[in-house]
């Protein structure tokens, strides 16, 4: 297995939805793995150290872990079949060690949580992962004016058509496209994200 770190969030040309971005620790590989924008947002708040003041969903994971007992010792991206990328949570508990099925979403946004180790087996990169600076221009993808005026275009058709569930989605996809796109502006910048654990 090799060893990766989570690098960030994309969004994906045109406008498909989202990526995260796994890269290898030693190495040059990167693996873009395509997540739905409710996921993308819950892995931008983790990687920026925000918090809601009520718990989110990879918080309740966490607090009824420690109350089992229970901790996650690692997350593997395992396999790719039909597109669909796979992966698997690994836990200690306190009957062993367990090992669940998961997204890869969400499996990324445990860890993130837990601070667990992430792994992409080898022939996942083979498959789907790409090199260097070949792997950042992929997914820069479109500027960020270019992705919010379509976004805002789908947004202004849906509720015309009151179709208010997806104007409910994109709303929520321009709301982490701008948290992703202020995040990228820190580290522009140079400053550091302030610690708000």
């Amino acid at each position: 297995m090799i060893p990766v770190e989570v690098t960030g969030i994309s969004i994906s040309p045109p406008y498909q939805g989202y990526v995260v971005i796994l890269k290898e620790k030693e190495g040059e590989q990167w693996l873009p793995i395509f997540i739905g924008a409710t996921e993308a947002h819950t892995i931008s708040l983790l990687l920026q150290g925000l918090k809601y003041v009520r718990p989110l969903t990879y918080d309740l994971f966490q607090d009824l872990l420690d109350a089992a007992g229970a901790s996650i010792k690692r997350i593997e991206v395992t396999d790719l079949k039909e597109n669909t990328f796979y992966a698997t949570v690994y836990l200690e508990t306190k009957g062993g060690k367990k090992e669940v099925d998961a997204r890869p979403s969400d499996a990324i946004a445990l860890a993130l949580k837990t601070d667990a180790d992430i792994f992409v087996a080898p022939h996942v990169f083979t498959e789907a992962g790409m090199r260097g600076e070949i792997a950042q221009a992929e997914s820069a993808g479109p500027t960020r004016e270019d992705k919010l005026m379509e976004l805002n275009r789908r947004l202004k058709e849906a509720v015309e058509k009151e179709e208010y569930e997806e104007a409910a989605r994109i709303r929520d996809e321009i709301r982490v496209l701008e948290k992703v796109e202020e995040s990228r502006g820190e580290e522009d910048d140079g400053e550091e994200e302030p610690s708000t654990s």
